[in-house]
């Protein structure tokens, strides 16, 4: 078995991942580069794209999760070759490229190619010729992400994809409940590294978990009666949990975007996951004020239209989209809104600044209440710890060259390899890697 990663070793996104034996291969995430963290030498779209498909077969390109920097040029990918994601994550992505398809003017549509991709299933093997991959749902800040267990020529890969053990998913310490059960001990470890260069700012953060950030929703909710938040719209456990934290007699608002995820979300994992059920008011749902085009919903999906003379009275919850004009023209019409920014704090300030997001804030209070949708530190060595794997290979990551200079890393430094985008790497089935 042979890996290869085209990008990702010294950048965070814009990954994608080669796992290949003799006769059979596939291809890991064809995701597009994030413009603030792409490296000078790394491939371009056109380059990366003839150096995985010019003249090669291929047997499949499996998506982590819906991520641009994951599945961001699945547009790009030969027609003829098979594309696989999770069921909740393929809806997901399909009420994304709808929304996208809606307001592009030029360009090939994309819900089309979308609809056609294939679900795997969490626990069901897949076989691509004599690779066999496992898929494992793990928590990430995108609902309905994956890990893949890859077994070949002897070898058991675990390729982590980006996750956690913060959210909603990740509650209960489900992760070390499926590596004991379903995973045990492997051969190699291809791990995120998301965090490791932002440990300053983790710490800075009081934050820790989804479940902290529900709490404290909570409790700033009770004391201001308009509350906007700015959220990623896929950032389904975030937003779950502000929707839980909003108090009776408060009311819930956002766009019908927005509320079409939110109720895929519930529909999918709501058997599963208590906070992704509805709250009850009186044994009814709580309802969705829906500001802008409805867009088809209405009652039957327990959607109606904001209206915030009546709403400003009552007091509610907004979740925004700086870059759409009908979440500014709402925030002209509120008293004294308290903003509280759930993204990363690199887009308020600095060279990855958002202007955006600063203009849309401009002077009006704010808090910020968010958590990382990536491992800490001490999750990837629990994970190194639970699988204890021969050989480590770092990705996703501009913290890679000092992977092995990180104290909980220590013990197991000698098993880190550090790779080059482009650099093959081998796992021989008779004499170790």
């Amino acid at each position: 078995m042979k890996i290869k990663i085209y990008r990702g070793t010294h950048q965070i996104g814009g990954c994608v991942t080669e796992i290949s034996t003799e006769k059979h291969r596939i291809v890991i995430d064809f995701g597009a580069n994030l413009p603030e963290h792409c490296q000078k030498d790394t491939l371009s779209d056109e380059e990366l794209l003839k150096a995985v498909f010019d003249h090669k077969v291929c047997d499949g390109v499996l998506f982590t999760h819906y991520h641009g920097d994951h599945v961001g040029l699945y547009k790009k990918i030969p027609k003829d070759i098979p594309l696989y994601i999770g069921p909740t994550a393929k809806k997901i992505l399909e009420i994304l490229i709808q929304k996208v398809d809606s307001v592009s003017e030029t360009g090939e549509k994309g819900l089309s190619l979308v609809q056609n991709i294939r679900c795997y299933l969490p626990g069901r093997k897949e076989l691509f010729g004599d690779i066999k991959i496992t898929p494992f749902m793990t928590d990430h800040s995108a609902l309905d992400s994956y890990m893949f267990l890859i077994e070949a020529d002897g070898k058991k890969v675990l390729f982590t994809g980006d996750f956690r053990e913060h959210g909603i998913i990740g509650e209960n310490n489900t992760l070390e409940k499926m590596v004991q059960a379903y995973i045990g001990k492997i051969d190699l470890l291809i791990t995120e590294g998301t965090m490791l260069s932002r440990m300053g700012e983790t710490q800075r953060n009081p934050i820790r978990t989804e479940a902290e950030l529900g709490r404290r929703a909570e409790e700033l909710f009770r004391v201001n009666k308009e509350s906007v938040i700015l959220v990623s719209s896929t950032n389904l456990d975030s937003i779950m949990e502000f929707y839980h934290a909003v108090p009776w007699g408060m009311d819930f608002v956002c766009d019908a975007y927005q509320a079409k995820l939110i109720l895929t979300a519930m529909a999918d994992k709501g058997k599963y996951y208590p906070k992704y059920r509805p709250v009850l008011i009186h044994g009814k749902p709580r309802r969705f004020y829906i500001i802008g085009d409805l867009e088809g919903l209405g009652a039957k999906e327990n959607c109606y239209k904001a209206d915030f003379s009546i709403l400003k009275k009552k007091g509610f919850t907004m979740l925004a989209r700086e870059n759409k004009m009908v979440f500014r023209e709402c925030m002209e019409k509120f008293s004294d809104p308290l903003i509280i920014y759930s993204k990363w704090t690199g887009y308020l300030e600095g060279k990855h600044a958002d202007p955006k997001i600063r203009d849309f804030i401009g002077k009006h209070r704010m808090e910020i209440l968010h958590t990382s949708g990536h491992a800490y530190v001490e999750t990837i060595e629990k994970l190194i710890r639970l699988t204890n794997p021969e050989i480590i290979i770092p990705m996703h990551t501009e913290y890679a060259e000092k992977f092995s200079r990180i104290p909980a890393f220590a013990p197991y430094q000698d098993r880190v390899r550090v790779l080059c985008d482009g650099e093959e790497y081998c796992l021989s089935p008779f004499y170790g890697t």
